[in-house]
């Protein structure tokens, strides 16, 4: 069975909204999930990420970046000074964004940084998926979002949903489960070493 680390920062709940939808997605098409909520006190709690066939990492957008823990815990392993060549093992990232003034872009500089911490620690940049969520701030219905205060909401869901199904035929994860079923046959181990 293939295992997926589904890792994520939440400030108010929004990112933790799409964490529990790809979780339940991933256990509908099979995996093994583990999830794993950063708060401050990651450092007690130590994970490895190789461990996992999939890694999901997921944040809040704060100022345009990742969550602040979550891009430490991220880094921490970053210990060997040789090229990286990403994969077979795959990754994806998500977010979730106020984006009360460009909407879905304010969240890309965020995705693209999660990536390039995943891909450094040897996981296959796949995809990623930005949702709105809402703010503590108030509503302005000039905002790009004007309903930002009931995202995410239902439709925003359905879309992680949609996302995983798509995500299933990627031709990269299809092999990764290629494999790691035909290695889990084997009893052969897949190991990355960073």
């Amino acid at each position: 069975m293939e295992t997926a680390l589904v890792l994520y920062a939440s400030n108010t709940g929004n990112t933790e909204k799409v964490a529990r939808v790809l979780i339940e997605s991933l256990h509908q098409y099979g995996w093994q999930v583990t999830d794993y909520k950063i708060g401050s006190d990651w450092k007690t709690h130590p994970i490895d990420v190789n461990d996992y066939d999939l890694l999901c990492v997921g944040s809040h957008v704060h100022w345009s970046l990742p969550s602040p823990h979550l891009v430490e815990l991220l880094r921490a392993p970053f210990i060997n000074p040789t090229k990286i060549t990403p994969g077979p093992k795959c990754g994806m990232a998500f977010a979730t964004y106020g984006g009360a003034h460009l909407g879905p872009h304010e969240a890309d500089a965020c995705l693209t940084y999660l990536e390039l911490l995943f891909e450094h620690l040897g996981f296959q940049a796949l995809e990623h998926l930005a949702i709105p969520g809402k703010t503590g701030r108030r509503i302005n219905p000039q905002y790009f979002h004007p309903d930002l205060q009931n995202r995410p909401d239902h439709d925003d869901l359905e879309r992680v949903a949609l996302f995983i199904e798509e995500l299933h035929q990627c031709p990269e994860l299809m092999a990764l489960m290629s494999k790691t079923m035909m290695s889990h046959q084997t009893g052969e181990k897949n190991e990355i070493t960073v």
